[in-house]
């Protein structure tokens, strides 16, 4: 019951915001407010769709020098900033465009005019709710069609095991009653795969991941994984750079896969610390799947209790071994998908039981969120 409590103030806040923007102060006459240093300000909000921006404009007061913003209760989805000053020759300090990202129920700014002049003003989200301060990035998948395109790109088609039958498509990858479907199915004699990912969305060096999915249907080669890679590679190719595989799920086993990929792990085959783990879960029944990324550590859950984690081993050769690549400038993007296997050599996933397809996992939310420091 708390789970659907959140969803809902998210997806309200979200709703809310995607719908066409209005000032608090609609009274407000521009031309005669030249003459007070700051004279307009509001925030960008993107919608659903990536053309489509939404202002929200405060209500300025000139005497008490405060700025008030109604409507926004998750600042993270704030992407930018607009503003008037009295002329050309006054400025304002800190740039309002630092906030994004870092947005606190109360900023201040101030406006210095060309007399040298300066007037500090409170810009103030009046609806922000402390609660969702710490949410980086959220999708409940509450709209019926394609995914969120200010979110999620498709997964492209190319020759490793899980994308090689990618049918960059969203009749394999789309929304339907509150939940996301990935489908692997065989159509026309041709397999096609489906899969969605934030790489150039969205992507983060330090967070909690959840995603809460379960798998409907699983027939030999089925290939569903909710994973994560590095946004470029800041060490070199994969595996240089890291791969963080949050759940996978192969043939008919009974457990889920975590594992850790880097060249320490993957290239030199060393397992000190151990890089996977095989976890027993009900994962045909919705279940949660977590990873915390700290400087050091990334610890995995599932429905809420630990069962994987692998450490900065901190050594010495570090540049030359890269047993750590999940360092603060290498961040990670998100992917969820339904691959399939085949017969090819090396295949994890092993051969396509086509009798049984489509294979199909089912996505109810995913939520990224800032660690406690």
């Amino acid at each position: 019951m708390m789970k659907r409590k959140i969803l809902l103030l998210l997806s309200m806040t979200l709703m809310g915001i995607s719908s066409i923007a209005c000032s608090d102060d609609e009274t407000n006459d521009i031309t005669s407010q030249k003459r007070y240093p700051l004279t307009t300000f509001a925030v960008a909000v993107k919608g659903a769709q990536a053309d489509n921006i939404s202002y929200y404009h405060g209500k300025i007061d000139q005497t008490t020098h405060k700025v008030e913003i109604g409507v926004i209760e998750n600042a993270n989805v704030i992407s930018g900033v607009e503003y008037t000053l009295m002329n050309d020759g006054a400025t304002i300090s800190p740039d309002p465009a630092t906030f994004v990202g870092k947005w606190n129920k109360e900023q201040t700014v101030t406006v210095t005019t060309e007399d040298h002049k300066t007037t500090t003003y409170t810009i103030i989200l009046t609806k922000f709710k402390e609660q969702d301060s710490d949410v980086l990035f959220f999708d409940d998948f509450n709209v019926n069609g394609h995914p969120d395109q200010t979110k999620w790109v498709l997964c492209q088609k190319s020759g490793s095991d899980w994308n090689d039958e990618m049918s960059e498509s969203y009749d394999q990858a789309y929304v339907e009653d509150g939940k996301l479907i990935l489908k692997a199915e065989k159509v026309g004699g041709e397999y096609k795969a489906g899969g969605i990912e934030t790489q150039g969305k969205f992507d983060f060096a330090f967070g909690k991941v959840e995603v809460k999915a379960r798998l409907t249907s699983y027939p030999n080669g089925a290939f569903p994984a909710i994973w994560m890679m590095p946004k470029t590679p800041v060490y070199g190719g994969w595996p240089q750079s890291g791969e963080i595989d949050i759940m996978e799920h192969i043939k008919q086993e009974s457990v889920i896969h975590h594992t850790i990929h880097t060249h320490y792990t993957y290239d030199l085959n060393l397992k000190d610390p151990i890089n996977t783990a095989q976890v027993p879960c009900d994962f045909k029944d919705w279940t949660i799947y977590t990873v915390e990324k700290t400087q050091n550590k990334l610890t995995f859950y599932v429905n809420g209790e630990e069962t994987f984690s692998y450490s900065n081993q901190n050594l010495e050769n570090e540049a030359e071994m890269k047993q750590w690549p999940f360092t603060e400038n290498n961040p990670f993007y998100l992917i969820l998908n339904m691959g399939l296997g085949g017969d090819r050599e090396g295949s994890w996933a092993g051969p396509i039981d086509d009798n049984n397809l489509p294979a199909i996992m089912e996505i109810d939310y995913v939520k990224v969120s800032k660690l406690d420091k």
